[in-house]
């Protein structure tokens, strides 16, 4: 199994950074899309916007499936079944958080750019997490100095996703980890199989797996 490694190091080439296969092409693409940034290398903050925003097309949120795509179908789903299901899931896709920093205000900007290719994702900015129902995918950043388990209702479905240390062993379920001149993800499977998340076979080979009580990447 490899592992996502986005290289925040400037390049020779201008906007270059280093990704593997797949999330290489899907940052690139949605990096081109802010103004004037293809003509430019990326900050941290905007690599971990663009993976924000391209999660999105390789989760299914099985509680949130349509009528008739209930969490118990939503295993029997074929491979064009479940890719038209994220796709719709992902039109209407709204993004939180309760603290505004660098990366939300680079995903607010990557979202406005986006919507003119007719991309209908939305942001919002919560006071506290009493409505995070209404999120699919939810970013509680190192500067929410929240260092206290995250808890939520498997009925909620929301991918939390954060950059703090320790963020998947406290109850999130992707973390961004700095180390050196990169930036890894991590993926606590347990807790999105608690929240009825699907992740995408795709992502998986790319992260790392957070296993309890050590983290090991899991060979499938």
């Amino acid at each position: 199994m490899g592992s996502i490694v986005v290289s925040i190091q400037r390049t020779k080439t201008p906007g270059f950074v280093n990704a593997s296969g797949m999330m290489f092409k899907l940052l690139i693409g949605l990096m081109i899309a802010i103004p004037e940034a293809s003509s430019r290398s990326y900050e941290e903050h905007e690599i971990k916007a663009a993976f924000l925003y391209s999660f999105a097309q390789f989760i299914t949120w099985e509680t949130r499936a349509t009528t008739g795509q209930t969490a118990a179908l939503t295993a029997a789903l074929t491979a064009a079944q479940t890719a038209a299901l994220t796709a719709a899931q992902t039109a209407a896709l709204t993004y939180c958080a309760v603290h505004e920093g660098p990366v939300v205000n680079a995903l607010k900007e990557l979202i406005a750019a986006k919507q003119t290719a007719g991309e209908t994702r939305r942001y919002t900015l919560l006071a506290d997490l009493s409505n995070i129902r209404q999120c699919h995918i939810l970013f509680l950043g190192a500067d929410n100095n929240k260092s206290e388990s995250l808890q939520l209702r498997p009925e909620e479905s929301v991918l939390t996703v954060g950059d703090s240390q320790g963020f998947v062993a406290n109850g999130g379920i992707i973390e961004f980890r700095r180390q050196g001149a990169r930036v890894q993800v991590h993926i606590n499977l347990a807790t999105a199989r608690a929240q009825r998340i699907q992740i995408s076979s795709k992502l998986l080979k790319l992260a790392t797996i957070y296993n309890a009580p050590d983290e090991a990447k899991i060979d499938d």
